[in-house]
């Protein structure tokens, strides 16, 4: 993301298959709400956005928010889930929110005159979110378009429980239950799904050999499986079951 050119949900995007189905979730919101500039991001376990598709976004000044004005966003995804908001415009929070003298620098960069941000939730968990931005040549978002996203929320979300990571993330969470993996340990397995050797299991999550040994002796256990491949064929067969 070096350019500073504006890019096309498409061509932030480009060339994969999951994201295609996000790409259509954004184009159909901005075509609902008539906001042009949006932004699509998953949301991880350190409720850090990880972004996926955006339309009329200036990828270095994205970069400068996630480096810098993320802690100082009043309606970033962490604060929003703390609040357990799913829909909040940045007017209406703003006034709110003592500390948004911090992020004015950032609005003014942007030209940010008011935004729609949207966290869409699974299984009790914050997975996603949506960033519609109205610039310096928009109205602000009316209370009408507050509306009709909260109108949305159901059907993205029932949407996006069909997306190949939200299933993954539920088996994933299923797994753990069912066998008591730690995080670590179905990190190790899900390496080991990819084709990795443990050498090069080791190098991509920096532990050391005997500790990728040590947890892949576990898995064995916990699984009740002698071998690698067993081991495979365990975690892909309870990820069919979920």
């Amino acid at each position: 993301m070096q350019s500073r050119r504006k890019m096309t949900a498409t061509q932030f995007a480009s060339g994969s298959e999951e994201a295609r189905p996000i790409v259509e979730l954004l184009r159909f919101a901005m075509e609902a709400t008539r906001i042009p500039s949006s932004i699509f991001y998953w949301i991880d376990e350190n409720l850090r956005m990880q972004i996926v598709a955006s339309e009329a976004v200036d990828p270095d000044r994205l970069n400068i928010y996630q480096s810098t004005y993320y802690e100082h966003d009043p309606c970033s995804p962490a604060r929003m889930i703390s609040q357990q908001v799913r829909t909040k415009t940045l007017k209406r929070a703003c006034t709110e929110n003592q500390a948004i003298e911090l992020y004015r620098p950032y609005m003014a960069l942007s030209g940010i005159t008011d935004a729609l941000e949207m966290v869409f939730w699974q299984d009790g968990r914050a997975v996603a979110g949506l960033g519609l931005v109205a610039r310096d040549d928009q109205d602000c978002v009316s209370l009408e378009t507050c509306r009709l996203a909260e109108s949305m929320q159901r059907y993205v979300e029932a949407s996006l429980a069909l997306h190949p990571r939200v299933m993954r993330e539920r088996a994933r969470t299923k797994l753990a239950k069912d066998f008591l993996l730690s995080r670590r340990e179905f990190e190790v397995a899900d390496l080991v799904g990819k084709g990795l050797t443990n050498l090069e299991i080791g190098e991509e999550l920096a532990i050391s050999l005997p500790t990728v040994k040590t947890h892949l002796q576990n898995l064995f256990a916990k699984l009740d499986v002698g071998n690698r491949t067993s081991l495979i064929a365990e975690m892909r067969k309870a990820e069919a079951s979920r």
